[in-house]
């Protein structure tokens, strides 16, 4: 569960700390306020992109850190990444400079933003108001599914059997291959490695190669360079060490006269010991400097065996490690390859194996797509789609995927006697919102992620549907933390919590601030989401009603 988030200097937030509750939270506030800057300061925190714009304007860095419960399937994160709980808590932070440079920490120690990402699939689900243009894709139909029926377990061994029968078929047809062309494969490919054997090359050998080569074959020029250097600073005469101790001395004795310069003597004095050091190491290098004839001989030789092998294979120098890799490989799998018959075995098997896996896949989808299809069409019925229904099919695709063999596709009546199409053929915008949203809050259910976000899901609907989902939203609260962003007083009169967001002006800087509502501030936030800027008795009596009926609800 989220218990906290704490916000500073992000977009037009300069210093914001929310604490957070079971049950339903509403968000809400007026066009422009920021509601949805909170929850694009919570992405960050879960692994979101970072960029230089969230850094609020004439500030060095925002700061956001946000404060989990943490469940069981985040400890095991901790534990795989040697990461501990902090007195039971789990602190997501997340630093952006203002040149959008980014570092990430969990409980106070650096990780990859990566980590976060994977911290906030077990933590949290988002879900934005344009989720529905996103429902037609069959990907995203294959995930809820499988999402609602929990398929998780059944889905891994299906991964791990395709992954065998790819394998199998690759060595198959590797090994079907026509003898003879398996035959000048063979001498082609030993032919290479016979070269590549000689220079042995490995991965970043080139690049030091030719670096050494560079540094040899100027030896002299680095050399004369170098002794001109520690000549000039501080072995001949009025050099330069020599003319600073001057320099430093009579200015020592002025600034007896002067307190003003002894900032500068202060100055000089630091710089005479970085120059000392620069002398010191400088003496060192052309003491020790490794560039002696025999050293660029054999530097020049290793580079011409580099260069003549690649030219025999046609290829870049700084590909033959990989040519060596790859040719390697090849060569083991034709090597293995040759059994043909202990081959076709072996991809029968393994074809049984994934076909076992995917149809005990295709069982469980068919029986949650029933599921599944009977829940949404039944909360269809609230959401002002009288008659409505949601159909799911789950036929057989005929191909082997990591996914399983099935096809899924949503497909919906929005009334009655009307033959259900597929859903990215239904044309209304609103009815597109609201079946999104009846998919949304019966698949949700099904997950074990503690904290659920919806921002403006409620987008495009009003009235008694706005009220339907309203109640939807804190019947989820009941076993989940939900936090909603919405415009609609009839989602926000059935929250259990309520948070203003607002934004003021104070000397030309714009900033959004929060603000907990209860009793009379609530209703009066209510009452300006039902009537606008101009709340009239009627309109604060319709909201407490509408508060009060909520909670009675």
């Amino acid at each position: 569960m989220l218990s906290s988030l704490t916000i500073q200097d992000f977009v037009i937030v300069d210093r914001l700390e929310l604490h957070f509750h079971e049950g339903m939270s509403v968000l809400s506030g007026e066009t422009g306020a920021g509601k949805s800057i909170l929850i694009d300061a919570l992405s960050l925190c879960l692994g979101a992109r970072a960029d230089a714009s969230q850094v609020r304007e004439g500030c060095e860095r925002a700061n956001i850190t946000a404060v989990f419960d943490p469940n069981p399937a985040a400890m095991a994160i901790l534990a795989e990444q040697s990461l501990d709980a902090q007195d039971g808590e789990l602190h997501l932070r997340r630093s952006i400079d203002s040149s959008g440079r980014s570092k990430a920490y969990v409980n106070g120690t650096p990780v990859p933003a990566s980590v976060l990402k994977q911290l906030s699939e077990t933590l949290i689900d988002i879900h934005g108001q344009h989720a529905f243009q996103t429902l037609g894709k069959a990907s995203e139909q294959l995930r809820l599914l499988d999402e609602f029926g929990q398929l998780s377990p059944l889905l891994e061994p299906v991964r791990s059997a395709y992954k065998e029968l790819r394998h199998a078929e690759q060595q198959l047809e590797q090994a079907s291959m026509a003898q003879a062309e398996r035959a000048a494969r063979l001498d082609n490919l030993n032919w290479k490695l016979e070269l590549l054997d000689k220079v042995a090359p490995k991965a970043g050998e080139w690049e030091q190669l030719t670096a050494e080569h560079d540094r040899l074959s100027h030896g002299a020029e680095l050399m004369e360079g170098s002794q001109a250097a520690l000549a000039s600073l501080s072995e001949s005469e009025q050099s330069i060490l020599d003319q600073l101790n001057h320099l430093m001395q009579r200015l020592s004795g002025l600034a007896t006269r002067d307190a003003r310069l002894e900032s500068m003597v202060k100055n000089l004095t630091d710089g005479e010991i970085l120059l000392r050091e620069a002398a010191y190491e400088l003496a060192h290098y052309v003491k020790h400097a490794d560039l002696d004839p025999d050293s660029l001989a054999q530097a020049e030789q290793r580079l011409s065996q580099w260069h003549d092998t690649a030219r025999k294979l046609r290829l870049a120098p700084e590909m033959l490690h990989e040519e060596l890799d790859k040719v390697t490989a090849e060569l083991t799998a034709l090597q293995e390859g040759m059994d043909l018959d202990a081959l076709k075995a072996k991809h029968a098997q393994c074809l049984v194996r994934y076909t076992d896996a995917a149809q005990e896949l295709t069982h469980a989808r068919t029986k949650a797509a029933k599921a599944l299809s009977t829940k949404v069409s039944n909360s269809m019925q609230h959401l002002n789609m009288q008659g409505g229904q949601l159909v799911i099919d789950v036929q057989a695709s005929g191909q082997a995927t990591a996914q399983g063999s099935d096809n899924i596709e949503f497909r919906v009546a929005g009334h009655p006697g009307v033959t259900p199409q597929p859903i990215q053929k239904v044309a209304s915008g609103g009815e597109l919102a609201r079946i999104s949203l009846a998919i949304t809050v019966n698949t949700v259910t099904a997950t074990p992620v503690p904290t659920l976000i919806f921002d403006e899901v409620d987008s495009g609907i009003g009235g008694a549907v706005a009220e339907t989902v309203g109640r939807y939203l804190r019947e989820l609260g009941a076993g989940k933390q939900v936090l909603c962003v919405t415009h609609l007083p009839q989602v926000a009169a059935q929250g259990h919590h309520h948070f203003r967001i607002s934004k003021q002006v104070s000397a030309g800087a714009t900033k959004s601030t929060v603000q907990p509502l209860n009793g009379e501030e609530r209703i009066s936030e209510v009452a300006r989401m039902l009537g606008g800027q101009t709340i009239s008795e009627a309109t604060r009596q319709a909201a407490s009603e509408m508060i009060a009926s909520a909670s009675e609800g």
